[in-house]
């Protein structure tokens, strides 16, 4: 089954301003985010507390996202940089 990536506006803009700022190096990152529509959770993922919401850390980035079963969709939530 293959899931629907949908980019909250915040996680848009946040993917924007890394481009600006980081170029290229954000290519990896958003190339894992494609790929959750195959596999909606990745060994490198992971759960945050009691939520629905997942983690992925790809190198200095993360993205938080949820997994709506219902609509076969993964909703991209945020997408920033890792603590330094």
């Amino acid at each position: 089954m293959r899931f629907t990536i949908i980019w909250e506006p915040a996680a848009a803009a946040g993917l924007r301003r890394l481009k600006s700022r980081d170029g290229d190096a954000v290519k990896p990152l958003v190339q894992a985010i494609n790929s959750l529509a195959l596999e909606p959770e990745p060994p490198e993922s992971s759960k945050l507390g009691g939520t629905d919401l997942r983690r992925l850390r790809v190198g200095a980035y993360r993205v938080t996202y949820e997994i709506d079963g219902a609509r076969v969709a993964i909703k991209v939530l945020m997408v920033g940089r890792t603590q330094v």
